[in-house]
Formats: C-alpha cells, sequence, structure tokens
C-alpha cells in the first residue's frame, strides 16, 4: 500500500474552425527550425498592440484577421530561441502559417567562469535566491491582466467539453493571498462551451461527482470554481501557502525537497537565465513516485521566468500531474503572469459504464426496443449475433436490429415471431430475456467494463497586463468556490480579446 496520499487540489466534480472563422482569423504553428518539432508554450505580442497571445501545446495559435489589415507585425519570443520578428501584411494568402525558431542556448562547459561571476553559485543556492526575490522581482500593487481561459478533458487524444471565454482577473499584489482575500477577483467577459469539440456526458457530469478520481491522489478542496483551482496550483504566486506534492510551501519545503542541476545558460532575447534542472529526494517520494522539472531564472535579478513540474506515479509508471507556468517582464520591470496550464490524471468508475436502461416489447410497432444510457458505437448494431433474445426460454429467431436514435435500438422479429408475441395476452417484461455482447459506446468503451482515462486541463493564457488597476465597482465577479458555469458575464465589448481554441485534433499534420 502506499504511504501517503499526494496533495492535488482538485473537485470531485473542421480541421480548422468554420469557413467563416478561417476569413476571419489567422491560423500559425511555430516550429523548431532544426527538429521541426512544434513549440510549446510561445509568447506572441504585437509590435504597434499592447495585446498579444500564447501559442498552445503544440504550438498553434490564432490571431483576428483585423491585425493582417492594419500591417501590424509580430513579435515572437520563446525561453531558448531567438526572438522573431513577422511582418502580417506581407504574408501570403493561404490558411494556415507555419513559423520558424531557431534555438539560442549556451552549453555548461561553453560557460567562460571568473571569479567574480555569478555562475559560481550552486544551482541549490540561484534556486534560494530566486525565492528570497519573490517580493522583489513580482508585483505588490494592485494590477489585472485580460486572459483567455479555457477548461477541459482530454482523451484519445481529442479535446472533450471544451470550455473557454475571456476574463479579466484583479490581483492586489504578492503580498495579499492569492484566493482567501476578497479583493482577488475574476470578472468573465464571455464563458461557454465550445460546440465544435466532442461532448461527453460522461465526463462532463462525473466532473461534479465521486465517480471521477484520481490515479494516487487525495481531494484538498471541495472548491467547484475551475480558475481557483489552477490559481491554487500556482506556486510562485502562493510562494508562502501550500501548493501541491512536493513543492508543498515554495518558500519553505521546495529547497529542502529536491535535489539541483545547473545545466547552463539559456536566453529569452539576450537575458541570460539559468536552466536549473530538479528532481525530488527519494527519502520524500520513496520509490512510488517520481518528480522532476525545470526552474528558468534571470542571472541579472534572480527572477523566476519559467516553472514547469511533472509528477509520476512508478508502478505503473504514469503521469500524475503536470504543471508550466511563466512570467513575463513589463516595462515597470516587475513579473507578471504570462501563461499557467495544469492538468491531473482521472479516471471513470465503472458506474457509469454503458448499460441498459431499459427494454420492452412493443406491440404497435412489433419490436422489442433496448434504450442505453450513452450514445452507441454505430458497429455495434452491425451484426444480429451481437443480440440474444428469448421469451419465456424459447430463444426468438431475430430478422433485423435498428438504431431509432443515439441510445435506442429496435430489435425486429420475422413475421411468425411479431404474430406470435402480438397474441400473448400480456407481453411483460420479465417474460424476457436478453444477451448482449460486443456493445459499445461512442468513445469505445465496452458494457460494464468501461474505465474512461485521461486528464483534466485548466489553461490560462494571459493577453494583456494593466498596471496598477484598482478592482472595479462596476462589475460582477465570479464566485470563488462555484463553479464558472454559474458566473455572471458582464456586457463589455472585447474585440481586443479572442478566443485562442486550439485546432480540433492534437495530432493534425498542417502543411507548410
Amino acid at each position: 500500500m502506499r504511504f501517503f496520499n499526494l496533495i492535488i487540489v482538485f473537485v470531485v466534480f473542421s480541421v480548422f474552425a468554420s469557413s467563416a472563422q478561417e476569413k476571419s482569423e489567422l491560423l500559425f504553428r511555430i516550429l523548431n527550425v532544426e527538429s521541426k518539432q512544434p513549440i510549446p508554450y510561445v509568447t506572441i505580442q504585437f509590435a504597434h498592440n499592447k495585446n498579444g497571445t500564447i501559442s498552445n501545446a503544440l504550438g498553434d495559435f490564432r490571431i483576428p484577421m483585423r491585425y493582417k489589415v492594419e500591417s501590424d507585425s509580430l513579435i515572437i519570443s520563446c525561453i531558448g530561441y531567438s526572438t522573431k520578428r513577422v511582418s502580417l501584411a506581407g504574408l501570403p494568402e493561404k490558411s494556415f502559417h507555419t513559423i520558424y525558431l531557431i534555438p539560442k542556448t549556451e552549453a555548461l562547459n561553453e560557460v567562460v567562469i571568473n571569479a567574480n561571476d555569478k555562475k559560481k553559485l550552486l544551482a541549490r543556492q540561484i534556486v534560494q535566491k530566486a525565492i528570497d526575490n519573490i517580493k522583489n522581482n513580482y508585483p505588490v500593487e494592485p494590477f489585472s491582466y485580460m486572459a483567455y481561459y479555457r477548461d477541459y478533458q482530454f482523451a484519445d487524444e481529442e479535446y472533450i467539453n471544451l470550455n473557454e471565454g475571456i476574463i479579466e482577473v484583479f490581483d492586489q499584489g504578492f503580498l495579499t493571498q492569492k484566493i482567501s482575500n476578497p479583493s482577488n477577483r475574476t470578472a468573465l467577459y464571455s464563458y461557454k462551451l465550445n460546440t465544435e469539440f466532442i461532448q461527453d456526458s460522461l465526463l462532463s457530469n462525473s466532473v461534479y461527482n465521486k465517480s471521477k478520481q484520481i490515479n494516487d491522489g487525495k481531494m484538498g478542496s471541495s472548491i467547484g470554481n475551475e480558475l481557483t483551482l489552477l490559481n491554487i496550483h500556482n506556486p510562485i504566486r502562493n510562494f508562502n501557502i501550500s501548493s501541491f506534492s512536493f513543492v508543498y510551501i515554495l518558500e519553505k519545503d521546495f529547497i529542502v525537497n529536491h535535489n539541483f542541476y545547473n545545466k547552463g545558460i539559456i536566453f529569452l532575447d539576450n537575458e541570460e537565465l539559468y536552466k536549473i534542472e530538479f528532481s525530488a529526494k527519494r527519502d520524500i517520494t520513496r520509490y512510488a513516485y517520481k518528480a522532476n522539472g525545470f526552474i528558468y531564472i534571470s542571472k541579472d535579478d534572480f527572477s523566476i521566468h519559467r516553472f514547469d513540474y511533472n509528477l509520476f506515479s512508478n508502478s505503473p509508471r504514469k503521469l500524475i500531474l503536470a504543471l508550466n507556468i511563466e512570467y513575463k517582464r513589463q516595462e515597470n520591470d516587475k513579473m507578471y503572469l504570462n501563461y499557467i496550464t495544469f492538468n491531473n490524471n482521472f479516471f471513470i468508475t465503472q458506474n457509469d459504464a454503458l448499460k441498459v436502461e431499459s427494454s420492452l416489447y412493443d406491440k404497435n410497432i412489433s419490436a422489442f426496443i433496448i434504450k442505453f444510457n450513452r450514445t452507441l458505437d454505430r458497429s455495434s448494431i452491425e451484426k444480429i449475433s451481437n443480440v440474444k433474445i428469448s421469451f419465456q426460454d424459447k430463444k426468438l429467431p431475430i430478422y433485423s436490429l435498428n438504431l431509432i436514435d443515439s441510445k435506442t435500438v429496435e430489435v425486429k422479429f420475422n413475421k411468425e415471431i411479431s404474430g406470435f408475441l402480438n397474441k400473448q395476452n400480456r407481453v411483460d417484461e420479465a417474460l424476457f430475456s436478453f444477451k448482449l455482447k460486443n456493445f459499445k459506446d461512442v468513445r469505445g468503451f465496452k458494457m460494464k467494463k468501461s474505465k474512461v482515462e485521461g486528464y483534466q486541463f485548466r489553461e490560462l493564457f494571459v493577453q494583456r497586463v494593466f498596471l496598477d488597476k484598482m478592482l472595479s465597482s462596476t462589475l460582477l465577479y465570479a464566485e470563488k468556490a462555484l463553479s464558472l458555469k454559474h458566473a455572471p458575464i458582464n456586457d463589455l465589448k472585447t474585440e481586443d480579446y479572442w478566443l485562442n481554441s486550439p485546432l480540433k485534433q492534437m495530432n493534425e499534420n498542417i502543411p507548410d
């Protein structure tokens, strides 16, 4: 038996867009020029506008077409790559554009060390200095940021139940507690289900009940607000309160619980960053878990630019949670959130598996009707041999199977059998017995054997930061303990901010 429960706060609870969207948006993917692999979480800033966006895990992003019409340019930057400028006016007329970035790193053995160089610091000392300087490097005055937010389940390489919206987050500064302080609030300007992606009631309903479970996890909160749960998992913003295993309280436990390794210098534009690899100590994780990641720290002022954390179980080997978070320097030289994405593994228990809800013989249509609780895979009814029905222990030959609607199967018999059944004074469901095989739902899960497994994602990508902005008294705010589905939507024009919806398939092949 595992020796403890992990603390992971969670609640138990067309290839592209349409043609109209394609005309109103420009679609991009960012690749490494050497490996031709996608680059995740790249910052995209407009040259003539303070707005911007972040690419997703596959390096994809979209922007409104009007920025091309206005002849704006993109400034594309990412840790470890040379910054690139792309003129929108000069882009060719095609539906999708690929942008290549050139790696810009400096290996540890290439670094020249002199007597006064900060690189003499041990990796552990660099991280300690970064934590000690959080109050100096991050804002302590009120501010806000506009952001694209989304939450979804990801299973079988598909985005499922994708909710997304535009939000404004008001923060009173790093000297206040993000969750408990009543002045740290969030206003929604849009939030809805994206119906272009798969919708699955099993997963959607299970988000809010006990059939959804987390591998190796322990429920640490009953909070139902998706954004609050995401904020709880930000160890930088919550540096002096507990987050998740094995970070716990960043300023108190992170250094003690991990080993650190200096992997050299990496660049963001012309700023040099220490790339520090870390792994949780074996006496903390025992043999049941493994935790590791990277933290990127400025060589100049020890500000934390990026923090990546992965937690695995060892038997079986499985990713339990992943956190990716980045902060960006603004014009006041303070670090503000750029993006945060968090996901945890989950599985759905058999209680919500595909099953028969009702069955009866309908004399009016001379057919046996079987109703299921979930949408069926049509291939389930291709073979008559998949259904065996008996009446008073007498096997009935089946003539055909038909799908009346997505969850209902009609079983037809020949005229002789139908006539026999219709003559019965009473056709009672109890007189019938039936056996089904090879029936499965649209997700491919068979009857009573379903175990849907995947990852619950919550992600926020900042599009603009407002320095020194106070909480507004004219806005309606989301309740921190209730789901965003119940939050009020503010009537505010948000044409300067847009939904950076992902492509439908994670593994799409995009032409150059």
